[in-house]
């Protein structure tokens, strides 16, 4: 992984990206942040009967959630699939 002085391309700025999510979010102060936001967003349903805007508004709210989830684990899964590529390659 490129250092953060050393991104070249944009492959690199998300690699980067990626990572600092990752870091950001193990911690343990990270991992609550993640039960909150899953508590109060991810848990419930962000139809408000009657009321578009107020649906959108908490649709919002969940999709960044949603969207922190998503790169954590394809960060994960990257990071895997890496270290089975080198351990099969005899790294």
């Amino acid at each position: 992984m490129p250092k953060k002085d050393e991104i070249l391309n944009e492959e690199d700025v998300r690699e980067v990206r990626a990572q600092d999510y990752l870091v950001t979010f193990s911690t343990p102060a990270g991992k609550r942040v993640l039960e909150d936001m899953r508590k109060s967003y991810g848990d419930r349903t962000s139809h408000v009967p009657g009321d578009p805007h107020e649906t959108s508004f908490r649709e919002g709210k969940r999709y960044v959630y949603l969207s922190i989830l998503y790169i954590l684990e394809q960060t994960k899964t990257t990071k895997k699939e890496k270290k089975q590529t080198e351990a099969e390659n005899g790294r």
